[in-house]
């Protein structure tokens, strides 16, 4: 349906009147096509959906429905209802709820808890995971978020990290640190000497309240366990946010969202290796021993 200015330019085809003989009464008002157009959304939503339709409805409710229906909020109840589903169906949901609390002032207070709820190990291995990290990294991108909460999901994000695919861990450690950097008190979580593992984190990772978590009191040990990783390419970032902290820009997620584990091994072909690799601590002297080894006492080369 168009807008406003685009309807009333619209050339008129019904009928065989002439457009000068038109009256401002006899051309349909937008306003009433637009509630003709909301109460045919809210007749098709009652229908029964199987999943790719809901997957389908939802992401044109929330770029081409919503903006056109005279009351959006009517569809609160629906998005809601559509969260329960779960998997994929849960975060378009959520986006549509977004929308409805970021343009049309809908009130909803849990928001943040059930998008917590989400963040979980499957999440890496579902075909959405690209728009789910691309949604989230827009639902947390504003800075005046309680820290609390943010360092939840910061946390949440670095725990669940160490069960993660080694493409994911880049990704991951990108998204850590945008959110240090929106909200720059939670470099704390840095720099805890005292909470360096499983057994001394005050960390609760089975509280659904993502406010409740206790997150502050915790640190990110889980990026410096990422610093040991074998990976050079994770290895290097995690050493990066641990050693030289929050940069002064953010990091592009978007540019890590569809790395797959053949992007990671073209990144390690393409490195330059050295020539001459050293192998030993002293240079070898024909077929002898080094110096000092105990197999020169069992081996005798003449």
């Amino acid at each position: 349906m168009p807008d406003k200015e685009k309807f009333e330019k619209c050339p008129v085809f019904l009928g065989a009147q002439k457009k000068e003989d038109l009256s401002p009464g006899s051309r349909q008002d937008h306003a009433q096509l637009r509630k003709h157009f909301g109460t045919v959304w809210i007749s098709i939503l009652t229908c029964k959906f199987n999943l790719d339709q809901y997957k389908r409805t939802l992401i044109l409710l929330n770029e081409k429905v919503i903006p056109l229906l005279p009351r959006p909020l009517l569809l609160t109840d629906y998005l809601l209802s559509c969260y329960k589903v779960g998997g994929a169906i849960s975060m378009l949901a959520l986006s549509g709820v977004f929308t409805l609390m970021t343009k049309y002032n809908l009130e909803f207070p849990d928001f943040y808890a059930k998008l917590y709820e989400l963040f979980s190990v499957e999440i890496f291995y579902v075909k959405y995971k690209a728009r789910f990290f691309h949604l989230s990294d827009v639902f947390l991108s504003s800075t005046h978020l309680p820290e609390n909460l943010v360092a939840a999901f910061a946390k949440r994000l670095a725990r669940i990290s160490l069960q993660a695919p080694a493409e994911c861990l880049p990704m991951c450690i990108r998204f850590i640190h945008n959110l240090m950097h929106r909200h720059r008190g939670l470099t704390v979580l840095i720099d805890s000497p005292e909470r360096s593992d499983l057994q001394s984190d005050p960390f609760l990772p089975d509280e659904k309240d993502p406010m409740k978590t206790r997150a502050m009191e915790s640190s990110l040990w889980e990026i410096k366990s990422l610093a040991s990783h074998m990976l050079p390419e994770v290895s290097s970032a995690a050493k990066d946010l641990v050693d030289k902290g929050v940069r002064e820009v953010e990091k592009d997620v978007s540019a890590a969202l569809e790395t797959t584990p053949t992007d990671l091994m073209n990144i390690e072909l393409k490195k330059k290796v050295f020539v001459n690799v050293p192998l030993n601590w002293e240079p070898p002297d024909g077929l002898k021993f080094q110096k000092n080894d105990f197999m020169s006492e069992l081996i005798a080369i003449s």
